[in-house]
């Protein structure tokens, strides 16, 4: 069973699957047919970024920025995202967990088996289920999410990803949970030779084991109340406060009535070759 190493899940869900989008040593002996594949989709990946130094993907929830940097030869981006809420602004550190850095493509690779072909959204798709990722992401002492059992669909023609699913692991006080996300990645446009999927939307499910019924009740009540508050506001200030906070009371509340959560991330502008400095 894979175990995939990382921590706030759904934040590292959204960005690590964009960044695996875009585009340790093996244990056993490598599938021949899913090694085809991986080499075929990192050949098309570094031609796609050869006349690519840097870029800026603007999306409805965050922007991120990429760096071409190289590992003994072989091109992958270093990224750095800035989330704002509210007029907050967060920014990540600097990350080099690009999946295409060679020693965590050799990992994908050598770690892969290949599970046969299905249809995604109407495209043909190559199905990959990949094992034996211990460490990959691993962030360190202190980390309670492991993710498991993933499987990659990759586009049978255009070679890009167009469905992940896994489960994810957390460590909570009344022990252990398990989440299930399904990541679609829709609308490729090309931009300056890459293929990025202009929509990503992730339904992740079995939340409903991660809350307490005293918890479920709070989080009830805390939802009556502030929907209460809302109608109470003058008519300018609501609409300004539902304009920042978009469809999240109706999305959380469908959370707990559904159990499952779905989030959209889309794309709104890319940059590319911006020569952008002040990289550290």
């Amino acid at each position: 069973m894979m175990k995939l190493r990382m921590t706030g899940f759904v934040g590292a869900l959204v960005l690590g699957a964009l960044i695996f989008a875009q585009a340790g040593s093996a244990f056993g002996q490598a599938d021949p047919r899913a090694v085809e594949i991986f080499e075929t989709v990192r050949a098309h990946y570094e031609r796609s970024i050869e006349g690519v130094d840097d870029y800026v993907m603007v999306t409805n929830l965050f922007t991120t920025y990429y760096k071409k940097a190289y590992d003994n030869g072989r091109p992958y981006f270093m990224s750095r995202t800035e989330t704002e809420v509210f007029g907050v602004q967060s920014t990540s550190s600097t990350s080099d967990a690009d999946l295409f850095t060679p020693e965590n493509y050799e990992r994908l690779k050598n770690n892969a088996t290949y599970a046969g072909r299905e249809t995604i959204d109407g495209f043909d798709v190559h199905v990959l289920s990949i094992d034996k990722l211990e460490g990959l992401f691993d962030e360190g002492e202190g980390v309670d999410d492991t993710v498991e059992d993933l499987k990659v669909y990759i586009d049978a023609d255009d070679w890009v990803l167009r469905q992940m699913v896994f489960s994810v692991e957390t460590v909570t006080e009344d022990g252990v949970m398990k989440v299930e996300p399904m990541i679609l990645f829709k609308d490729y446009r090309d931009v300056e030779g890459m293929m990025i999927p202009f929509e990503t939307i992730s339904f992740v499910t079995g939340l409903s084991e991660m809350l307490t019924d005293e918890e479920r009740e709070e989080a009830e009540q805390g939802l009556k109340e502030m929907e209460k508050e809302l109608e109470q506001l003058p008519e300018g200030q609501r609409r300004m406060v539902e304009r920042l906070m978009g469809d999240r009371l109706k999305r959380f509340r469908e959370m707990l009535a559904e159990d499952r959560i779905e989030f959209t991330v889309r794309v709104e502008e890319v940059r590319v070759n911006t020569g952008m400095e002040d990289w550290e």
